[in-house]
């Protein structure tokens, strides 16, 4: 009886010891697996902070370079050349960013742009504009090119390479030479003549 009862408490002990060893061990598991996962999230928060700095340093980067090159390509220019780029860039920039819920949208944004005739022409009272047929489309590309400037008047030329397209459909490439009437006193332009579209944008670069 006694020898069993030894035998029994020898049994009961050793499962305890194996018990609190088992237990010791997964403790010890957890509180690795606990300190690797917080090790990473630091090596994490250190990565996204460096991305961060460096997303910073590029973008400084970027408009310091947008800045020299504005700089280069008007240091050279006169102002009404510079008022000539400016209107004409935001009038293609408007004529040919829309989609059908902002197509209306064009009309306010060219007005003090364009000469009261010329926005009679685009826009006129009768009829009704606002309605693209489901029609989108964005610019990819504008090259402006000074032509002469006579008296108060100043020309000159405006490849628009722009891409559209109809509800669903594929977007459609293509490029329109337009001559550009400016007038230099009032800063807005005072006529549009489409030139064509049978070259590429290459053709005129």
């Amino acid at each position: 009886m006694k020898r069993s009862l030894v035998l029994m408490l020898a049994i009961g002990s050793l499962i305890l010891i194996v018990s609190l060893g088992a237990n010791a061990y997964q403790h010890s598991q957890i509180k690795q697996s606990q300190q690797r996962i917080s090790r990473l999230q630091q090596d994490k928060h250190k990565i996204n902070d460096q991305l961060k700095t460096s997303k910073q340093q590029n973008q400084l980067m970027s408009t310091q370079i947008d800045s020299y090159k504005t700089y280069q390509n008007n240091k050279d220019k006169s102002p009404a050349e510079l008022s000539f780029n400016t209107v004409v860039t935001k009038f293609f920039d408007v004529m040919n960013n829309f989609k059908p819920k902002t197509y209306g949208q064009r009309k306010d944004a060219v007005k003090g742009l364009i000469s009261d005739k010329l926005y009679q022409q685009y826009f006129p009272q009768k009829g009704t504009y606002g309605d693209s047929n489901s029609v989108s489309a964005k610019l990819d590309q504008l090259n402006l090119y000074t032509q002469s400037k006579q008296g108060k008047n100043m020309k000159g030329l405006a490849v628009v390479s722009y891409e559209s397209k109809s509800g669903d459909n594929d977007w459609q490439k293509n490029t329109v030479l337009y001559q550009v009437t400016f007038d230099t006193t009032t800063n807005r332009i005072t006529a549009v003549q489409n030139l064509g579209s049978s070259f590429k944008a290459s053709d005129i670069n």
